[in-house]
This record gives C-alpha cells, sequence and structure tokens, in this order.
C-alpha cells in the first residue's frame, strides 16, 4: 500500500492597509448613514482586547501598521497570531489542516473542533458554478477554525462523489448542533448551500453582522440604525481587529476544485479565523455596553435583534428581506465580501508542519507553494462593471450561466405546451436568482439590467416563473423557504390591492401543501 501523508501547515503571512477615501468602506463601498468613517484613529493604533490566548502580538501588529500601504505585510492576517508561549519555545502559532480526504477530515474535526462552543466557518466554491453541477462544485472547499487551528476541507478533491462519501460524520454533527455557534458573515446563504448540496441542516448559525451593528450602535446610541442588513467581513476587520483585510481578486475567483496552492490556502484560512476573532472582540465590547444588550439570536431562528431582555427591535418585513445583502461578485463564505484590494508581488517565506498520516494522498511542498503571492487583478470576472458603457457590452457572467441554464431548460420542455410556459425574462430572473442564494433582489436587478430593473419586477418576474412553470424549473424542487420570503415581501409592497395582492395565490397554496 502507498503511504500517504497529511499537511498541516503553519505558515507566515504578514498583512497591510491600502490607501481608501475615508468616507467609504475598505473596498470602495459608501457607509451606511451613521456609521461614520473607516479611517485611522488612536483607537486602531492599538491591539485588540481579546478573551483568546492566541492574539496579535506586539511585534508583528507594529510591523503591518508602519509597513507600507498595499504591500503584503500591511494586511490582517490569521498568521499574525500566536498562543502562550512555553519556557525556551517560539509561541506556537495557528495550525491549519488542510484535508482531501473524508478520513482526515473526520479525524481533524472530530479530534480537534467537537468540543469547541464557537467555530469560524465558512466555504469556497468553483467559479459561476451553476446549481445543477455537483456538490463539489457548489461547496469545493468548507473552512473551520478554532483558537489555535484552522481546517481546510477540500472536498473537491475526495474520492468518490456521492453525498455520504463527501460528509464527515462529525462535520454533519458539528453544524446540525444548536449548541456549538458557528459564526461568519452571510452565513445564512452558505448554509443554504449546505443544505441544498449536503443535505446538512445546519443550526447554531450566527450572522456576525448582528452583532456588528448592536455593538456598534448601541455604543452610540443610534438604536433605529440596528438592523440585520449584512457587513462586509472587510468593514468588520478593519473596524475591530484594526488592520486591513486582504482580499484579492485572483485568489478569490481561482479554481476551488483543484489542490489548492499557498496563495488559496492562506485566504481560505483567514476568512474563517477571521470571523472566529471578531467574535471574541465585538462579543468582549458588548458585555462592556451599559446596559449589557443580549446577545443576538441564532441566525435560523429568524428572530429580531435585542436591545435588552423583553425588548426587542422592530425590523420591518422589507428589512427582513434584505437581510442577506452583499456585493454581486460574492459567492461564497462567503459571498459575504468584498474583494477589491490589489497585493503587490512580494517575496514571503512558507513554513510547513507536515504531519505523517496514512489517510491522505503525500503532500509536498511543490513549486507553486514556494512561489510570492501573485498580482490580485484589480477586475474579476464575477465583477458589475461600474461602467454602464462598459457593462452593456459584457454580460455579468452570472447572467451568462442563467442563460446557459435557460437554453437547457428550454431544450428539456419540447413536450410541454408553450403557452403554459414563462417567458425568458421570468425564467432569467429565476435562474440568476436560484443559482447564487446570497444575492439580495437589488442584486439581481442590477446584473439583469443596467440601469437595473425594480426590484418589485424582479420579484413578480421570479413569482411568475414559479406559477407557470413551478413543475419544471428545478425539477419542482425550488428553495421553498427562499420563495415563502419573496412571497412576503412581495406581499408587503403591494398591500392590500385586491386582485393584485391575490395574484400569486396558487403559488402561496404550492408552499402551504409542500
Amino acid at each position: 500500500m502507498q503511504a500517504h501523508s497529511t499537511a498541516e501547515e503553519n505558515y507566515v503571512l504578514a498583512d497591510t492597509h491600502s490607501e481608501r477615501d475615508p468616507l467609504t468602506d475598505p473596498y470602495g463601498h459608501a457607509s451606511e448613514p451613521g456609521e461614520g468613517r473607516l479611517c485611522e484613529d488612536s483607537s486602531k493604533s492599538t491591539i485588540p482586547e481579546s478573551t483568546f490566548s492566541y492574539k496579535l502580538t506586539e511585534e508583528l501588529f507594529r510591523a503591518a501598521k508602519t509597513a507600507a500601504p498595499g504591500s503584503p505585510e500591511s494586511y490582517w492576517s490569521h498568521t499574525l497570531y500566536r498562543g502562550p508561549s512555553q519556557p525556551d519555545q517560539d509561541p506556537p502559532r495557528v495550525k491549519v489542516h488542510y484535508c482531501t480526504s473524508r478520513h482526515t477530515a473526520e479525524r481533524v474535526i472530530s479530534q480537534y473542533f467537537m468540543s469547541e462552543k464557537v467555530i469560524g466557518f465558512d466555504i469556497e466554491w468553483k467559479m459561476d458554478v451553476s446549481r445543477l453541477a455537483g456538490p463539489k462544485e457548489n461547496v469545493s472547499v468548507i473552512q473551520l477554525a478554532s483558537e489555535e487551528r484552522v481546517a481546510l476541507i477540500h472536498i473537491a478533491l475526495f474520492a468518490k462523489d456521492n453525498i455520504s462519501a463527501l460528509v464527515a460524520p462529525s462535520f454533519k454533527k458539528l453544524m446540525e448542533d444548536p449548541s456549538i455557534s458557528k459564526v461568519g458573515v452571510n452565513i445564512k446563504g452558505d448554509c443554504t448551500r449546505l443544505r441544498n448540496n449536503l443535505d446538512i441542516h445546519s443550526q447554531g448559525v450566527f450572522e456576525l453582522s448582528h452583532l456588528y451593528k448592536l455593538v456598534k450602535f448601541s455604543e452610540s446610541r443610534d438604536y433605529k440604525l440596528i438592523n440585520k442588513k449584512i457587513v462586509a467581513m472587510a468593514t468588520q476587520v478593519l473596524e475591530h481587529l484594526h488592520l486591513p483585510m486582504f482580499k484579492g481578486m485572483d485568489v478569490r475567483g481561482s479554481d476551488w476544485s483543484k489542490k489548492l496552492n499557498m496563495d488559496q490556502i492562506t485566504y481560505a484560512a483567514g476568512d474563517s479565523y477571521a470571523g472566529l476573532q471578531l467574535y471574541d472582540v465585538m462579543n468582549l465590547k458588548r458585555t462592556k455596553l451599559n446596559p449589557v444588550p443580549p446577545l443576538p439570536y441564532h441566525a435560523e431562528q429568524n428572530r429580531p435583534i435585542r436591545l435588552a431582555e423583553g425588548i426587542e427591535l422592530d425590523i420591518d418585513s422589507v428589512a427582513e428581506a434584505e437581510e442577506e445583502a452583499v456585493e454581486p461578485e460574492m459567492t461564497s463564505g462567503a459571498q459575504r465580501r468584498e474583494r477589491k484590494a490589489r497585493l503587490p508581488k512580494s517575496e514571503i517565506e512558507e513554513e510547513f508542519d507536515l504531519e505523517s498520516d496514512d489517510s491522505d494522498p503525500a503532500f509536498e511542498p511543490s513549486q507553486e507553494f514556494q512561489t510570492p503571492l501573485q498580482t490580485a487583478r484589480t477586475t474579476s470576472t464575477r465583477a458589475v462593471s461600474k461602467s454602464p458603457s462598459k457593462q452593456a457590452k459584457t454580460q455579468h457572467p452570472l447572467l451568462i450561466a442563467a442563460e446557459a441554464t435557460l437554453t437547457e431548460y428550454r431544450g428539456n420542455l419540447t413536450h410541454v405546451n408553450p403557452k403554459a410556459q414563462a417567458s425568458n425574462a421570468h425564467l432569467r430572473a429565476y435562474f440568476v436568482w436560484s443559482q447564487n442564494t446570497d444575492l439580495t433582489i437589488q442584486q439581481v436587478a442590477g446584473i439583469l439590467r443596467s440601469p437595473p430593473l425594480a426590484a418589485r419586477t424582479v420579484q413578480s418576474y421570479i413569482l411568475e416563473a414559479i406559477k407557470l412553470d413551478g413543475k419544471y424549473i428545478d425539477d419542482g424542487n425550488w428553495d421553498r423557504e427562499r420563495v415563502k420570503e419573496l412571497l412576503r415581501s412581495w406581499k408587503a409592497g403591494v398591500g392590500n390591492q385586491g386582485w393584485v395582492a391575490r395574484r400569486y395565490w396558487q403559488v402561496e397554496k404550492d408552499l402551504e401543501t409542500n
């Protein structure tokens, strides 16, 4: 039998901040009213207070703060953290487990993560993937983070394709355990992807944006600004971890179905670890508020954010429907996050701590692991062009993917009476919406047309497609919970307008009987 090994890499990578308009977030998006400027102030010049034993070291934090803006050394990274030092030993670094088999994933999760109460969580998947593709393309890499280590579960490289061979029992148990909080940004979208592709029904899902809003606006007493809209991971990292977060387009848009190189490993490990550190830092700030507000509920409960025990915010249905707001170009753990920083080429040293294991293919630091980080492109095939003229010439990749699905769908429905089918416009809107669970209706509107369609029009298109072709689109297995949210939002917009409010009664009936 061939010998195998598991790679558990410890590699050190510094971070940086780049020049930005102080009126915008780290990647050029306008701040919400009342959120203020994210420019440097005295409070951001110190290491953030944390309850964890793994912390940013003063030396590495100062080096990042004084590094040239835009250089690799100036960005936040999990590699800046060190654990408690022992006599005559270097302080331990965050260990990364790169798992390319179900067996190794099971061993790592059961051994290192099942006893944790809070875990950072994120996923990555193949660029521009269709919902019709398999689980390996739709959930290529799963990232878990504890204080001491990160697990990268690369299911796209697992030997078999069936769900039972892709899901480690401990991972399913961990994700479905409501007593273990899984924290992240736009995490409900990621968990929907797990449910649809791996039959994992996540509980204990915690949206960091809720805690961010609660802490920020309880402190300033701008309570009316506390809502459930998503706040980019990069914005939260800059404000609470005091360093900017690198989100290079080259890495983000790379092929996550292939063996990961060092750029991808660093990127993937960073998102989940940042989520965990943000939770600890922001939760500590919450406990120092007066009065102390309760933690937000787990996101799957769909309950209001509380200002105090028994006092809940009255967030209207439209705000609730916008909870999943993220940038259109984002498609993963995250999706949930801006990817527009630039990183110039720079020599970076990597150190590997390899652990022998009989369960994984041999891991060797090949040439691709030894090269410097590549320069990140300033554009991406996922990004919506900011130039109307350019956007008119180039279709958004998500729209192209929807068109391909539409063509395939039409070809498979020759037996259906054409008069009973939804129009291409209806189906196009439906496929963009259904294939990208992280997008809001406003973002779907922007992808479909520039200038964007009205949100109400897009809602009607999607509901019309379901009303007319519900038996056929997605083989009749459309996301009923998501459709319920869409229908509630649409009805709230049209109000009590007689037959208009009853236009989709059949859809409503189907939702009640399924």
